[in-house]
This record gives C-alpha cells, structure tokens and sequence, in this order.
C-alpha cells in the first residue's frame, strides 16, 4: 500500500437531506445549485461569466490526465457562488460507478485544522479559553508536556511535540505503510470498523522539545487540541453540538445547497454521499479504495471525526467554501482582532520562511495572496483559500492523493491562475 498520511499538502503554489446534531449546515435550504458550470444569477455580470469560462477551461485542462478522478470546485464572492463545477466518480469500483454531484462529500484532511482551530479561538473569544495558559489548566496531566504548552503553541505550530503517527505505540493502529513504518515492518492492529480513542494516539504522545521556540508542523499539535475541548466543554457530544452551532450560524447571503460540513461518520447522509479515497498504484496498475482496501463497512474509523483534530471534518467543496467566506470575509465567525491575530504569521514561522499563523498558512499565486489552508489523507486532496482582498474563496476537493504536487492543489493553482488573469 503506497505510503499516506495525515498532513498537508505541499504548501507553496509557485493537507430533502437528514442532518444530525453533528452535521453542521452553513446555510438554510433554498435554490438547488445546477450541476457543473453553474447557472449564473441574474445579479452576474459579463465578467463574471468570462471568469466562469476561463475557470471552466482551466479546470477542464488540470484534470485531462486523471479523468475518472472526483473533483469538486467552488468559487465564492463575498458569500455568493460564482461558480462551481464536479467530474470524475466519488466511487468508481461499483457498477454503475457513482458520479460526483454538489451533494457528495470528501475528506477534507487538514483543513480540519483551520475549521478546528477557528472554533477554538471562539472559545477564547468567549473566555473558555487562553491562548496563553499551560494546558493542564483544562487537561491536567493526562497529556505530557501539558504544564509547559500552551494553546498558542498547538494552534501555531510551535509546541515541541513530535509526530504521533510515526511513534512505535501508534504505527500499527494503521495500515501498513503509514508514516513511519514501511509494509512489512511492523504489527499491523488495524481495524477500519472500530473507533479510534485519544487513549490510543495519547501513547505515542511525549514531550515536547522546546516548547515555543521554533515552528515545526505536526499533527499531534491538533490532536491535542481537540481533547483540550473534549476536557473543557464537557465530552466529545457537547464538543459536536457546539461545532454544529457555531458554523450554522455563519449562514449565507444566499439560499443554494452542497453545503454540509460533519463530523459525524455514522449519519446516514454521510454514508449515502461519501466519496471514497483513492490510491494510484505505481506503474499504471490502477487505483486502490482505502474506503474498502481493509475491510471497512462504512467511512472508515480514521478517515475523520474524533478524535483526530488534525483532521475531524468531511464535507462539501461549498459548505467548505462558506466557512472560509464567513471567517475571512464577511466576518460572522469571530471578531477582525481574533482574525488578525490568526493570519500574522508568527516570528517562529517567519524565521522557517513560512506563513503560518494561528492554525492557517498564506500562499501566493501571479501576485494574488490567498488565506487558508490544504489538507491531504486516505486518498483524498483538499485546498482552500481565501483571497481576502477581493472577497473571494475557491476550494477545490479530489478523492486522489497522487501523483505529487498534491492533486487538489494542482488544480488549486490552475483555477488561481485563471482568476488572476481575470483580474488584471
């Protein structure tokens, strides 16, 4: 099985619907989003519509070497869809294969992060939290280093805390091939069906190397923050209804569907419109389904939701979408100081020659700086950025990981391309 993980992508452009407690709905229910190149409102202009076909032929060319692969593309502008567009299968290995529409979700991977993160410094906003307090303020000793690190320190990438998932307790809780363990090198206890703990990645979490002092990107920084929420808000349902709460309120400027973001593996929504992830095989021997590859009977239990907060959330390329306009543009979702603060990129970063900040990166494509962050795992690609300049958010969502640069932001940065030539 060809090597996976859960981190993000590369990072440089030049990782009638039944909804649950913890599906978490952007926008209320409305007008149907037509399929592919969408039907503009009438509030459109002619630029808008030369945008749309230029997106149209850059995207048409980005996937031409991958055909059957699923894709989902939005364009929003200050809360409006501008345009979208999906091809390629969401399962290809049933007949008929099932093709990608507006509905299907896709494993977002790290973006979760920027989704988990944003809610975290919510509650801060609302005093739950502090950036600055030691984490045993909310979890005790249970997880090590905790009287040393601090939220700030997980939320930018600065805690000292090795990778979890290459850790000798963690390694075989997955299939083989992950992170640090070759097939073949190690025990493998992995069982698609049953839930994951934090128990189970707390083992392979020690401490931390110099907490604050430099920026290194790790998972296990996320994973720590979710149960840091787990402790304070009063278990892993509160945390879910909370989460729910807080990106239904972002709403939208517009009624249009495609718009779910969940957590929730087991909802029958879920099931019914997951895509599954896949793996080129080497040598042009086809794909494998990690949705099925090991026996799972539904999402597999590692694929997202609890406890990886590296990773929690599954969804739309437009629900997606509207949670990167709320946050970065039309400002629903927490105050302009709290957002300020997350997009400066800390001195730790600065001084790595990267851009993060509090849980989000910054990219740069033919002069147009965009705001968010990738996300890659189990076969599956997602990048999403905000260029917060002009309002505008495009997300592109693949159900393949290969080949490299990442696939979604291959795409990413062919559309990027098209919209700011667009722009000048």
């Amino acid at each position: 099985m060809p090597r996976r993980t859960r981190t993000r992508s590369i990072r440089r452009a030049s990782k009638a619907a039944l909804l649950t407690a913890t599906a978490l709905a952007l926008v209320g229910t409305g007008a149907t989003v037509p399929a592919s190149a969408t039907r503009p409102p009438s509030h459109h202009t002619t630029q808008d519509r030369d945008l749309r076909r230029a997106l149209d032929t850059a995207l048409a060319k980005a996937t031409a070497d991958a055909p059957g692969q699923g894709v989902q593309a939005v364009l929003l502008r200050h809360g409006r869809l501008v345009w979208s567009a999906h091809r390629g299968e969401a399962v290809n290995n049933v007949h008929p294969a099932i093709r990608v529409d507006d509905d299907t979700m896709f494993n977002l991977g790290s973006l979760g992060k920027l989704l988990l993160g944003t809610f975290a410094l919510h509650e801060v906003e609302k005093g739950e939290l502090a950036l600055d307090k030691p984490l045993s303020t909310y979890v005790g000793d249970t997880v090590a280093g905790s009287r040393k690190v601090t939220l700030r320190m997980l939320l930018s990438q600065t805690s000292g805390y090795g990778n979890v998932y290459a850790d000798p307790a963690v390694v075989p809780l997955f299939p083989p091939g992950t992170e640090g363990a070759p097939v073949g090198t190690a025990p493998n206890r992995y069982r698609p069906n049953v839930p994951f703990t934090f128990k189970q990645l707390n083992a392979g979490i020690h401490n931390p190397k110099a907490p604050g002092a430099r920026y290194e990107y790790q998972d296990t920084n996320f994973i720590v923050l979710l149960q840091v929420l787990v402790k304070r808000l009063g278990g892993e349902d509160a945390v879910k209804r909370q989460i729910a709460r807080f990106y239904a309120a972002a709403g939208s400027v517009a009624p249009q569907t495609g718009r779910r973001l969940t957590q929730d593996r087991y909802a029958p929504h879920t099931l019914r419109h997951f895509a599954h992830g896949y793996h080129p095989l080497a040598d042009g021997l086809g794909v494998q389904d990690y949705n099925t590859a090991y026996g799972a009977t539904g999402v597999p239990t590692d694929s997202f939701g609890f406890p990886f907060g590296d990773g929690s959330f599954a969804g739309t390329a437009l629900g997606a979408a509207q949670a990167l306009d709320a946050l970065f543009t039309r400002g629903t979702l927490l105050r302009k100081p709290t957002v300020d603060e997350m997009v400066r990129p800390t001195a730790q970063a600065r001084a790595a020659d990267e851009t993060y900040g509090l849980a989000t990166e910054r990219t740069v494509v033919d002069g147009v700086t965009w705001q968010g962050h990738p996300g890659s795992f189990g076969g599956f690609t997602s990048t999403s950025y905000t260029d917060r300049r002009h309002g505008t958010t495009l997300v592109v969502l693949t159900n393949r990981d290969r080949p490299s640069p990442t696939v979604s932001e291959k795409i990413w940065t062919s559309l990027a391309k098209a919209y700011g030539a667009d722009l000048n």
